[in-house]
């Protein structure tokens, strides 16, 4: 508010004042606090996740702010004790209550799910689960409903926590390391998308299989068969690998042996790579088979399966080696248990006294059955029966080695075509979910732009804004949060197109359908989160700077952000120094998003840590607004301002906020509350 044009209160949140020259810190210049041009009305806070949301909201418009983020800590069922927050913990009167302060002190409310929702992916503690995909939903649908029965539109933040991945083989080409050593000992995973269980494969692991001959003809590309033909080394056929002649030497004594040779990570590289450009120019692949064998040959998928392949190479030789002998058993138990049956009724057939003749007549001899009987045997029938019982277990060795053997051959293949590089499972997992999530957000918000809410409609759509998490995990980079984005919005256009779901959305088209998806995916640009890339970057400080911007830059004018973050830090961890007080260039990144701030299309919310509201009121220092000026035109110093009251530098006569004593509690002798 404007009064007597010379005079603007602390509670009028619609100003803007040029800074003076001579203004500001002691030796800081009109250029070190640059004109951005943001009013405290375009400035909000987040309430502390773990305390009671109703009385933040209270505490947050006492402090004069414009904007206030709700969030929670806790996920299932919620409990107070030791802040395990949860939306459904606040009723329909607490939440008509926050609705209610926030119309009345023209205050914008938008909603961080829980924390602790954990991998949109669905990832837990032992690889990849479904179910704690499904529960991860539901901790965003739960945040949802509180958003629309609390606010009038906005984001609901969820952070993208989602799965390991190494820092310098995936973002070493921008100039980032995790540690020295990383380039030889990263860890990469693969996942059975059968079960979801991670399979780590590490780069300086190193195994050995056997020198295969190369085919005469074409040594460089071809492998020599048993029957003297081709076998592209580009091929994963098992069955054309298992033909493969390994190279022999045989040493004086004539044995033979195989010589091994090693397979490091280079070498899977190199290999990997000749198989994607084999994909890449084969004519007889489909756009689709293509893209899959493009995908299939990473490093450590191929890692895996050269090994896998050694195994089964392994398990069909003891299968063969067994399988050769197996007729020539069974034949012999047919034999043998025809010569015991034939002697058994003779032997049953003679009388005692005549048994003796028969076995003098065939000791030493061949039985009818050409089953030889040594000489010493005096019972013909006992040695039989005891031949056949030898063949059988024979036969059953034979049996269980190479029909297991064979059993783990197609368990092994089995698990080839199954087995997964992370990203390639993991990003369409997070990318239904968050597209579910939005769903669900489009239709709660359909429902109360119908539905009258205590005489307030929404003003601005509902929407889901993926929040850039920690560099150690996938979804901490921008590009991710772009990738995440971008592919859950085309799961969400082709879910609401889909002709099955005709009678669920009405007859949506692909435009409409994508507006929507645009609407109602967006992303969340954490000021600190982007930051503490910094301790891994290995140019300089301005190099560093440049990057953070363009990325920044990049998710504006692509239509990604929808939503930021500010806390500062040094570069090291996430720890919500008071904007202006680290060294991020939070100054630089207002400036680069202040259209879009003016036009409403992205909320500034500034995090607190300890400071509470000390970080408001660093935002607006560092955003270039004063808070009062004592004449029209003028901006007092945020020294003279700070932690004063009205430009006074004793303490105001009267508490307020957080600090207020309850009234009901404290009274005078006399009987009076204290106000």
């Amino acid at each position: 508010m404007i009064f007597n044009q010379s005079y603007y209160t602390a509670m009028d949140r619609g100003y803007y004042m040029p800074l003076q020259e001579g203004q500001g810190l002691p030796g800081e210049s009109p250029s070190d606090i640059p004109e951005i041009g943001i009013s405290p009305k375009d400035i909000g806070v987040s309430a502390h996740p773990g305390q009671d949301q109703l009385q933040q909201v209270k505490a947050r418009i006492f402090q004069g702010a414009s904007k206030v983020e709700l969030g929670f800590f806790g996920r299932g069922k919620g409990s107070f004790q030791g802040g395990n927050t949860t939306p459904e913990m606040y009723g329909k009167e607490e939440r008509i209550d926050i609705r209610e302060l926030a119309k009345v002190n023209k205050v914008q409310i938008t909603t961080h799910a829980t924390t602790a929702a954990g991998s949109l992916a669905g990832m837990g503690q032992q690889g990849f689960d479904e179910h704690v995909r499904e529960q991860a939903l539901h901790e965003i649908e739960r945040a949802v409903d509180f958003a629309a029965d609390v606010s009038k539109g906005g984001a609901i933040v969820v952070h993208a926590n989602e799965f390991p991945r190494a820092i310098l083989p995936v973002w070493g080409k921008e100039g980032f390391s995790a540690y020295p050593e990383e380039e030889n000992r990263a860890v990469f995973h693969l996942v059975d998308q059968r079960s979801g269980q991670m399979v780590p494969v590490r780069k300086n692991e190193i195994f050995y299989e056997p020198k295969y001959r190369n085919h005469p003809d074409d040594p460089e590309n071809s492998w020599l068969s048993i029957t003297g033909e081709k076998i592209p080394k580009t091929t994963r056929d098992s069955n054309l690998l298992f033909e493969r002649v390994p190279e022999v030497v045989y040493n004086e004594k004539g044995v033979p042996t195989f010589t091994p040779v090693s397979v490091t990570w280079k070498e899977i590289e190199r290999r990997a790579e000749r198989f994607r450009q084999d994909a890449e120019h084969d004519p007889k692949l489909t756009p689709e088979q293509r893209a899959e064998r493009i995908a299939d040959a990473t490093p450590e998928k191929l890692f895996y399966q050269i090994q896998a392949e050694n195994q089964i190479a392994q398990l069909r030789g003891s299968s063969l080696f067994y399988g050769r002998l197996y007729k020539d058993y069974e034949d012999d138990l047919k034999k043998a248990q025809a010569a015991y049956e034939f002697y058994k009724k003779l032997d049953e057939s003679l009388p005692p006294s005549e048994k003796w003749k028969i076995r003098q007549q065939i000791r030493g001899m061949r039985t009818t059955s050409d089953v030889f009987i040594p000489p010493e045997v005096i019972n013909p029938v006992e040695y039989l029966e005891h031949e056949v019982h030898s063949l059988q277990n024979q036969l059953r060795q034979m049996h269980q080695s190479s029909s297991s053997a064979d059993a783990q051959v197609a368990q092994q293949r089995e698990t080839l075509q199954n087995l997964k590089p992370i990203k390639e499972y993991a990003l369409g997992k997070t990318a239904d979910t968050v597209a579910r999530a939005a769903i669900y957000t489009w239709d709660k918000e359909n429902h109360l732009r119908k539905e009258v809410v205590g005489a307030e409609k929404m003003e601005r759509p509902l929407f889901v804004a993926i929040e850039n998490y920690f560099p150690e995990v996938y979804g901490g980079h921008p590009d991710e949060i772009k990738e995440i984005v971008l592919e859950a919005r085309k799961a969400m256009i082709k879910e609401l197109t889909d002709e099955r779901n005709r009678g669920k959305y009405g007859d949506i088209g692909v435009e409409e359908a994508d507006k929507i998806a645009k609407d109602h995916i967006k992303a969340t640009w954490d000021t600190g989160h982007a930051f503490i890339w910094k301790k891994y970057f290995k140019g300089s400080d301005e190099e560093f700077k440049q990057w953070y911007l363009e990325k920044a830059k990049m998710w504006k004018e692509q239509g990604i952000m929808g939503h930021a973050h500010i806390s500062d830090n040094f570069g090291w961890e996430d720890e919500h120094v008071i904007p202006g007080q680290g060294i991020a260039p939070i100054k630089e990144f207002i400036s680069l998003i202040r259209d879009k701030v003016d036009k409403g299309e992205i909320d500034v919310i500034v995090e607190p840590a300890h400071q509470d509201y000390r970080a408001l009121l660093g935002g607006w220092r560092v955003f270039g607004s004063s808070i009062y000026g004592t004449s029209f035109g003028k901006r007092d110093s945020w020294v003279d301002v700070e932690r004063s009251y009205f430009g006074r530098t004793a303490p105001p006569y009267f508490l307020y906020g957080e600090t207020a004593p309850d009234p009901e509690s404290w009274t005078l002798w006399s009987g009076q509350r204290l106000e």
